[in-house]
């Protein structure tokens, strides 16, 4: 008798963005160690075949496109790509991001508009297109990449967590207008992990991050693609319109 694996990913199309470093890195990594063919994305082609040609040597099944989510011809570019080369996309991981460290007196009209572009409305037509596509093939996984400052907004970081909050409201949405599409929306909230924004806290600053969290230590960004993994397979078929945090029991620390 042969048990079905609910977490295999065989066959899958996958998409990540800002998957060149960090969560996004590891997140597409887990997946294609997992079956699925994954579409690695970030600003810069080559920094994208890099990432990509490093999976095929390790036998995953990968390749690179360069996609600036902030520019909508970017995101139509991508899914003819995605529409000509594949014919589906199962998986969406909205990952790319931008984390402007400034007072909210210091966040001009500029800079706003920028991270919206980016953190927000990016997120929103990628996964718009995403869910036209996965509802000729019966159905698909948006996965939006928050943050617990949705939950627990810092200093420094008002923008950030602001548009952060509003991926919840939004994966809710999704969920609720394309669930009878078999399309399913979650938002993973992650808690300090070895990225570019966590170098911007002080030696000081980390070490009260670490006392509040329960397990007492970074995570790992393996960790956010188990969590990508679970709620974009069969293990996680009827999770939908969820938050999931995945920060070592930080946010008990903080409440």
């Amino acid at each position: 008798m042969t048990i079905k694996n609910p977490f295999d990913l065989t066959g899958k199309v996958a998409l990540v963005t800002g998957s060149t470093m960090g969560i996004g890195e590891g997140t597409a990594r887990v997946l294609a160690e997992q079956g699925a063919e994954v579409i690695i994305s970030s600003r810069k082609q080559e920094q994208c075949d890099e990432v990509a040609e490093a999976f095929r040597e390790q036998g995953l099944k990968a390749e690179g496109k360069a996609c600036h989510i902030g520019r909508m011809e970017d995101i139509d570019a991508m899914y003819r790509h995605i529409r000509d080369r594949y014919g589906r996309l199962d998986i969406l991981v909205n990952n790319a991001v931008l984390s402007p460290w400034r007072t909210i007196e210091d966040t001009d009209v500029g800079l706003f508009d920028k991270t919206v572009e980016v953190s927000l409305r990016g997120y929103w037509f990628m996964s718009t297109e995403a869910a036209k596509l996965m509802k000729t093939h019966g159905g698909g996984s948006i996965i939006n990449i928050a943050s617990v400052a949705a939950l627990h907004p810092d200093r420094m970081l008002s923008l950030y967590s602001t548009l952060k909050t509003a991926l919840i409201g939004m994966s809710r949405s999704f969920a609720l207008e394309y669930g009878r599409d078999n399309i399913r929306a979650n938002t993973i909230l992650p808690g300090v992990f070895p990225t570019k924004l966590a170098d911007a806290f002080d030696d000081e600053a980390r070490r009260k991050i670490l006392d509040k969290t329960a397990l007492g230590r970074l995570g790992k960004v393996e960790e956010i693609g188990y969590a990508v993994t679970y709620l974009c397979s069969d293990a996680g078929a009827y999770v939908t319109g969820n938050n999931l945090v995945v920060d070592g029991g930080m946010t008990v620390g903080l409440m």
